[in-house]
């Protein structure tokens, strides 16, 4: 017999996480995006893919710094501000060493 579990507690995600993960999402799109759009052109893809580029840097960056402010807040969930750190602090890793290998 499977055994149910109640949970009794009013605590809520935190809004900035959530935003967080949001904005990761939206850096992993832009990124994947601006990549596939770059590789079809055969590296001719001109200005958009670098404003695509800068756009998903810039989201990671602000995601990164929701994901810490998130975790300032009292009883609430964690959930969202731990997977936005995670995921906006891989996609920011990730453009640095783009940016390094394009110098």
């Amino acid at each position: 017999m499977a055994k149910r579990s109640y949970k009794f507690t009013d605590k809520k995600h935190t809004r900035q996480g959530m935003l967080s993960f949001f904005l990761g999402i939206s850096a992993l799109v832009l990124l994947v995006a601006g990549l596939l759009t770059a590789y079809r052109m055969f590296g001719a893809a001109g200005p958009y893919v670098g404003l695509m580029g800068f756009l998903s840097l810039i989201c990671s960056v602000m995601g990164f710094v929701l994901g810490i402010r998130g975790f300032q807040e009292d009883e609430v969930y964690y959930l969202f501000s731990k997977m936005g750190v995670g995921l906006n602090g891989v996609m920011f890793i990730l453009w640095m060493l783009i940016f390094i290998a394009g110098m």
